[in-house]
């Protein structure tokens, strides 16, 4: 395994991926640098698996990963397998820790670092039709499972995350919430994992195609051979 070092000293590369959000962000820290800030690029286009892979590729020119982490939702369908099928792609090819939070940790451990005593509120996720991925914290720590909420139900309550801002609220960015995601990492309260699976807080929505029309019009009636 190929590790960077400077005068000496043992370098990790750890890369953090999310793409719960329309918008994708990506972090990499190199521990034991003199850089101590994690580099981040945060998109600012609708999310595509191409524009990650780019993104991704030139962090990593001349890197070797020690782990990659992963946020794994609630959030995007499609971003979410994307997200997960890249982080998987690179731990295997590399042989690195696959490490996966959920948006709504990642989202605790962005708005409750350095906050003594540790303060209870709820995390929140858009989550289609106007609803919310709910989960509510004291501090980093969760204090029930994970729910949808309406707007109404979590009106008046203290809230952070995504949109959270229209509610009046605390909002987290999909680049707070991967050097979040980071941050948890370095801390050791995420468990590497042999694979990892999407969390959706609802199903994605699979349609059946249409049976082709015959010569006639009729649904379901091919031309006779």
């Amino acid at each position: 395994m190929r590790n960077f070092s400077r005068a000496g000293t043992h370098v990790s590369a750890i890369l953090a991926i999310d793409t719960a959000s329309p918008a994708f962000a990506i972090a990499l820290a190199l521990e034991g640098s003199p850089e101590e800030k994690p580099r981040v690029i945060e998109s600012v286009s609708d999310f595509t698996h191409t524009s990650l892979l780019a993104a991704v590729e030139e962090y990593l020119r001349g890197v070797h990963l020690d782990a990659v982490i992963v946020v794994r939702g609630p959030g995007s369908y499609s971003g979410l397998r994307a997200g997960i099928a890249t982080a998987q792609g690179l731990a295997l090819a590399q042989g690195s820790l696959l490490v996966g939070i959920s948006t709504l940790e990642a989202v605790a451990v962005a708005c409750s670092d350095d906050v003594v005593p540790p303060l209870t509120f709820t995390a929140i996720h858009p989550a289609g039709r106007g609803d919310f991925a709910a989960q509510d914290f004291l501090g980093r720590v969760p204090q029930g499972p994970m729910r949808i909420s309406t707007p109404e139900e979590l009106s008046g309550g203290s809230l952070a995350g995504e949109e959270a801002g229209d509610l009046g609220a605390q909002e987290v960015s999909p680049r707070e919430r991967v050097v979040a995601a980071l941050a948890s990492y370095r801390r050791g309260s995420l468990e590497p994992a042999s694979e990892l699976t999407p969390i959706y807080i609802r199903e994605p929505n699979v349609t059946t195609p249409r049976r082709p029309f015959g010569p006639a019009g009729a649904q379901g009636h091919l031309p006779a051979r």
